[in-house]
């Protein structure tokens, strides 16, 4: 089992960056307790990808008080599991509903997320894939899924401008921004070797960059 310094381990990035396969493999690597987001059941996401307008503030209702149950369920029911590694950390609803929302339904939005986001655990560390853009939308063409296949480059990117906004402002906990190289092809086992060698060290709160140039 791989040693780390950190149990509450979070995975965050774009959409397509590779989050959930890399949590999946950090957790059973730790044999920690895995927590993926349940965006299956949002009755509300194909409608949202054909008419954002009309469906943005459904969905992003529906994936709050999803957030929140499941990690209040998880993080807060078993306090004797060694390691908790998830695919997302609860802002993640305040950062989708500032791009996704008007400003008068965000406004309202973050009188909610709020109230809930006192009651949530911070995670130990999170680590922020930064992948190249190119590569996102290659990524999400792969793996198929309908209702994205058609996402405007524009919208990747503000989601991506949103995260790094969030970044930067994050001082909580450590924030650990890995860039990749738009060059070089990695396998999920140098990614997963990176994310290792990540929580072997002692990070200060707030963001920091992890050089894969570093790695040997």
């Amino acid at each position: 089992m791989t040693s780390t310094l950190y149990n509450n381990i979070s995975i965050e990035g774009n959409i397509g960056a590779g989050k959930t396969t890399l949590s999946k493999a950090l957790a059973s690597k730790l044999d920690g307790r895995l927590i993926l987001e349940s965006f299956e059941n949002n009755p509300f996401l194909d409608l949202f990808y054909q008419d954002k307008e009309r469906y943005a503030f459904q969905v992003e209702m529906f994936f709050l008080a999803e957030r929140y149950h499941q990690l209040s369920r998880n993080l807060l029911g078993d306090i004797f599991q060694s390691h908790t590694v998830s695919d997302y950390v609860f802002a993640k609803s305040a950062i989708f509903s500032g791009i996704n929302l008007s400003n008068s339904e965000h406004e309202l939005f973050l009188n909610l997320y709020r109230i809930m986001e006192r009651f949530m655990p911070k995670p130990d560390i999170l680590i922020y894939l930064h992948i190249p853009l190119d590569k996102v939308v290659k990524q999400i063409t792969q793996r198929g899924r309908s209702y994205e296949q058609n996402i405007p480059l524009d919208y990747l990117s503000s989601i991506e401008k949103a995260y790094i906004n969030y970044l930067k402002e994050e001082n909580r906990f450590p924030v650990i921004l890995v860039e990749e190289n738009p060059s070089q092809e990695r396998t999920l086992d140098q990614s997963l070797s990176t994310v290792e060698n990540i929580l072997k060290q002692e990070w200060p709160n707030g963001l920091s960059q992890f050089s894969l140039q570093n790695e040997k």
